[in-house]
């Protein structure tokens, strides 16, 4: 069983399908792939899964990594604060929208009618990975130790 993993056929549900341990999250479909297994339970929707639906649960991760650390370093944080001079909160919290709709868009587009909710969960996904690749990674984090 690889329950709250891989949604065989489906996008992950909100927030990396509730995770807290998003690196560990990212990295247990390949431990589940050493393992000599033809089928298995993921535990909720419609379907059993098979290694083609961890594989491309795996390439949807992927490039939900790849289109994050683009957008870091593509989307300029400069216009945010000169607009919100008198309020960094509001600030941040329209660049970190920024950063969430560049770093889903491609995803989105590439993975509906192949992932099942691709269009309804892909954002909340990708704003989790950004949040771990810039606080677990520290890639494209402004805070510097």
């Amino acid at each position: 069983m690889l329950i709250d993993i891989v949604n065989s056929g489906w996008a992950p549900i909100s927030i990396c399908n509730l995770s807290e341990d998003i690196p560990g999250y990212v990295a247990a479909p390949a431990i589940a792939l050493d393992y000599p297994w033809k089928h298995f339970i993921g535990g909720h929707v419609t379907r059993l899964g098979t290694r083609d639906d961890v594989t491309l649960h795996q390439q949807y991760m992927a490039d939900i990594d790849a289109s994050v650390r683009k957008a870091l370093v593509s989307v300029d944080p400069t216009p945010f604060f000169q607009k919100y001079v008198d309020n960094p909160w509001a600030a941040v919290s329209a660049l970190f929208d920024a950063w969430t709709d560049a770093s889903a868009a491609p995803v989105i587009e590439k993975y509906t009618g192949v992932l099942a909710a691709a269009a309804v969960y892909t954002r909340s996904t990708t704003f989790w990975v950004m949040e771990s690749i810039r606080l677990d990674v520290g890639y494209g984090s402004y805070v510097h130790p």
